[in-house]
């Protein structure tokens, strides 16, 4: 967490009356989903303003029309009093807002230079390199930001590559940055820095929307704040007194208040027997966190991992699937230490599977079939000698396709033309082939249909029923709800770990706030 002693953002140097973004009851509509349900908002020119809700509340929504990627259906939207531009228009927005994102946008092989002017090389005579780097210097003077205009991007910290995109948007002629996330990846002293310049930025004249999960940063650089849920302004006013506990009950929701998140909400689940032997012993020192990750799994348990971005969950699960090779301590599997030479193929064959969070990117083959994908990990099983069975193959496909209810005409279809809920359903039927001991969850029901959700969890539960010991890493309440326990970490550090939290508890945990009552 930030250190107290760091000087809060006085509200005082904001003008009221100078508003460079005006947004009345807008409306944004995907197909029946209502992102933005009568939103108001007004930015003023210098402040830092504050805008905080769980996933899915509106705000990335409400970034791309502030950025002119999307239209409002209805409603008003004004940037400096005016009628924004056209979409088309690029320049004209470039010149009005930039968005600083917290997956970095900077091409990692190309210079600080390069990067700052990318796409806005004059005319067509050869590029003076020695001019570029000397423009690019002064335009990093000018808003103090010492570094090297020719240094790699690749070399750059998280914290310098993050100014390095400031002083890109300062450059096309903005001064009104949007900060998505922008601590996720960054550590203390990164932080310290990026509030002092943030700071120093809106004393010029830099208008700043803060969008952040970690709730004790608000009132560190904000002077207001917006709390968005369901697509609406729930909640808005000074940073430095709304407290913590509104706002998370304002991101929350009156409605959940109190109902403990347990598994029994989605299927009837007795008591985890304490015969059920060991699968997972688990003490890894991982480079991402700064505590040591400690897990014991039972089969049959279900255990969340529950984190936002840059909480170290992911890293966590990856290290036990065997796709981060810089790890200390050990892990033993029903017993048996796994090798040094730990990865992805070697915990498959000892008993890991993995779900990855993009089924497209890193999970699935897009222009292989159904059959092709559900089978690859356990193509062993139907080899004879060097030949595969492509009878059995077939069989063991077309029982998945029914067990899993993929909606295709063949298991010869290819995957790339199913739905985003069948191509997810495909997805786990791939990591369930193998017959693992323990099945990893990356964000299992991301992005697909609500009965597709309960499709997945509902496979995920039938297993478990028979031995199957489930790790789940998430963000969401809805899906940690599903775990016997869960433990929560921010940036590294585990915060909580507990059965039976309540949805306002677990969002207040995951935001950075300690639970009085955690048991470690």
């Amino acid at each position: 967490m930030i250190p107290a002693t760091r000087p809060a953002v006085s509200s005082t140097s904001v003008n009221p009356l100078a508003a460079i973004v005006q947004i009345d009851r807008a409306v944004k509509r995907f197909g029946e989903t209502v992102a933005l349900n009568e939103l108001s908002l007004t930015i003023s020119r210098g402040e830092s303003h504050g805008l905080v809700g769980r996933n899915g509340a509106g705000k990335s929504t409400l970034v791309s029309v502030l950025t002119g990627l999307r239209t409002i259906d209805s409603g008003k939207f004004l940037v400096n009093g005016a009628a924004p531009p056209v979409l088309s228009d690029r320049n004209a927005w470039r010149e009005i807002v930039s968005c600083v994102y917290q997956h970095r946008t900077l091409v990692p092989d190309l210079s600080v230079a390069e990067n700052l002017y990318l796409g806005r090389y004059q005319g067509k005579q050869t590029i003076s390199w020695r001019a570029l780097n000397q423009k690019a210097s002064a335009e990093l003077d000018s808003w103090n930001m010492p570094i090297l205009p020719n240094a790699k991007v690749r070399d750059l910290g998280v914290g310098e590559a993050q100014m390095v995109e400031i002083a890109r948007a300062l450059s096309q002629g903005s001064r009104f940055v949007i900060l998505d996330e922008p601590t996720a990846q960054l550590i203390a002293s990164e932080i310290d820095q990026l509030i002092l310049r943030v700071n120093e930025l809106r004393k010029r004249g830099v208008t700043f929307l803060f969008i952040s999960h970690h709730l004790e940063e608000i009132p560190q650089v904000c002077d207001t704040v917006t709390v968005l849920r369901n697509g609406r302004d729930v909640l808005h006013g000074d940073a430095q007194k709304i407290t913590t506990t509104r706002i998370v009950s304002a991101m929350v929701g009156d409605e959940a208040t109190g109902i403990a998140l347990t598994a029994s909400e989605h299927v009837t689940r007795p008591p985890l027997s304490s015969d059920m032997p060991v699968v997972l012993d688990a003490q890894i020192k991982a480079a991402a966190c700064k505590d040591t990750f400690h897990l014991t799994l039972r089969a049959g348990e279900v255990v969340g991992l529950a984190g936002h971005s840059g909480s170290g969950t992911r890293h966590l699960a990856l290290t036990l699937a065997g796709h981060n090779p810089r790890w200390a301590g050990q892990i033993q599997l029903k017993g048996e230490k796994v090798p040094r030479t730990w990865n992805p193929s070697t915990a498959v064959r000892t008993g890991i599977s993995l779900l990855p969070e993009d089924r497209i990117k890193t999970g699935l083959v897009g222009g292989l079939s159904i059959e092709d994908n559900i089978t690859l990990p356990s193509l062993k099983t139907f080899s004879r000698r060097v030949l595969i069975d492509r009878k059995a193959r077939r069989k063991f496909a077309e029982a998945n396709r029914t067990d899993l209810g993929i909606a295709c005409h063949s298991v010869t279809q290819a995957v790339s033309e199913l739905s985003g809920g069948n191509q997810q359903k495909v997805l786990l039927g791939s990591a369930l082939s193998p017959n693992p001991a323990i099945l990893i969850l990356l964000h299992p029901t991301a992005g697909v249909d609500i009965a597709s959700k309960a499709t997945i969890l509902d496979i995920v539960e039938r297993r478990r029923r028979q031995g199957l010991a489930v790790i789940l890493v998430s963000d969401e309440p809805e899906e940690l709800a599903f775990c016997d326990r869960v433990q929560v970490w921010v940036r590294g550090e585990k915060v909580a770990e507990r059965s039976g939290m309540n949805e306002q508890e677990l969002v207040a945990a995951m935001e950075g706030f300690t639970l009085p009552s955690e048991t470690s």
